[in-house]
């Protein structure tokens, strides 16, 4: 139920705000069945009754519940009909040529009569891309950059990307023919280029595709950085390039804007230099036993103001816990003394048992979570096993291996030029520094710990 407007509702009436629901019809409510019995559990809850002006049920009795419940049924019936009737009338629409709807494609522009008719204006930078990409053998990145430097902008007034150009070289409408549902069908609307100019177009689009996967392939690096380190100037994220030089590779990152719309004039950033210097700045923290002290002493501190919220959590289960007990023995002393049937007495323990280990459960959960508040102490040999760790993860490791491990010590890198970078460090708990046979490849999936931010500069 992802309605701003209706979560509203429901919160009102838990605040006893009304206790009446009026509608004009059920199905304006919600034309699902389960939505229906869900918010009439929620208002009946809160003590709302609702009710229809053109529907007659009092949802107070069972009668009017079913009538309730019947008309939900209806209306999901309906809604289901007229969902499969607007797929199947757009299916005809498109298998007979005819615009189905929704962004009308740049380069046409909609007549309420003809349908698409072409724009000369912008079929004009249409043929312009075409002919760049599939006879001049430009890439999207170059054509991107012409264009915007030409002045020519899409219909929003923002500079053309390359991923919108991608589109519009895939996209089949521009020969005349319509995508639906992944099939093709022939349009009405006059084509903007020839099949011969889409066909070479899209030929060249699948062997770059092709060469670069198998470059991605046979070159298993990636930037260890990238999702961490952002461009200061513009906020965006940087991303990995690399250029050859004498058959040298040299890896670089820029400013994503800056590559894609040439919208930023950061630096290029070399890759490998940055990456070595965050690695040895990461050694050295773990080497300054004074520096990690005093980290250390900071987070026992953080964890420390943590634990009366826990331990008031733990007393609150504990007294939960003591009067569902105390039930129980009471329902036992009336079962004994002849007052209690056995069946009911055996449903009501049962009941009661079981929220007991509910409880039992979520003090377990508690106390493990305090257990976690507190830091081991720190001492030279521990240090000194977190930078062998990480120095054996960083030599031996794969490279996704060394991007999950930088990013659980990294966690922001802002670069200004190419002499300022800005680095914000996580420090670990000793088991989230693992050697390569234990470390998960998958970036992103790691536990729960602790991360504190240091902030240094890198030159």
């Amino acid at each position: 139920m992802n309605r701003p407007g209706l979560e509203e509702m429901l919160f009102d009436a838990e605040a006893h705000a009304f206790d009446t629901l009026l509608v004009f019809r059920v199905d304006r409510l919600s034309r699902k069945v389960r939505e229906l019995a869900q918010m009439v559990d929620e208002l009946t809850k809160y003590g709302v009754a609702l009710k229809s002006i053109t529907e007659p049920f009092d949802t107070a009795n069972a009668a009017g519940k079913m009538m309730l419940q019947m008309l939900g049924v209806f209306a999901e019936f309906e809604h289901a009909t007229i969902v499969e009737r607007t797929k199947v009338g757009m299916e005809r629409k498109a298998k007979g040529g005819t615009w189905v709807g929704g962004v009308v494609p740049y380069g046409y522009q909609l007549d309420p009569e003809k349908g698409l008719i072409v724009h000369e204006e912008e079929a004009v930078v249409i043929r312009k891309m075409f002919k760049t990409y599939a006879l001049g053998k430009e890439g999207t990145h170059t054509i991107t950059h012409r264009l915007n430097d030409a002045g020519h902008r899409k219909r929003s007034g923002k500079k053309w990307d390359k991923r919108v150009i991608l589109h519009i070289i895939k996209n089949p409408i521009y020969v005349g023919k319509l995508r639906w549902r992944e099939v093709i069908h022939e349009g009405n609307h006059e084509p903007i280029i020839s099949d011969v100019l889409f066909e070479k177009a899209r030929a060249i689009m699948q062997e770059r595709v092709a060469d670069l996967n198998g470059r991605r392939f046979h070159n298993g690096d990636q930037p260890l950085l990238a999702g961490t380190i952002k461009c200061a100037r513009c906020k965006s994220h940087m991303v990995g390039v690399s250029t050859h030089k004498k058959e040298r590779r040299f890896p670089y990152y820029i400013c994503s804007k800056r590559w894609n719309i040439k919208d930023c004039d950061q630096d290029y950033i070399r890759g490998d230099l940055l990456e070595a210097s965050i690695m040895q700045d990461v050694k050295t923290m773990f080497r300054d036993e004074a520096f990690m002290a005093r980290v250390w002493e900071e987070a026992n501190q953080r964890l420390s103001a943590e634990k009366p919220d826990v331990d008031k959590e733990i007393g609150r289960v504990e007294a939960q816990a003591a009067k569902t007990q105390t039930r129980v023995d009471r329902y036992f002393e009336a079962f004994e003394a002849g007052t209690m049937k056995p069946e009911l007495c055996s449903e009501r323990i049962q009941d009661l048992n079981a929220r007991v280990e509910e409880l039992e459960a979520e003090k377990h959960e508690l106390e493990s979570r305090r257990k976690r508040l507190e830091l081991p102490a720190i001492d030279k040999e521990m240090l000194s096993g977190l930078v062998a760790n990480f120095e054996d993860v960083m030599a031996k490791g794969t490279n996704p291996q060394k991007k999950h491990l930088l990013r659980r010590l990294v966690k922001k890198v802002l670069v200004h030029d190419r002499r300022t970078v800005e680095v914000w460090y996580g420090v670990p708990n000793p088991p989230s520094v693992s050697r390569p046979g234990n470390l998960a490849p998958q970036a992103g999936l790691e536990p729960a710990t602790l991360r504190l931010t240091a902030e240094c500069s890198t030159n």
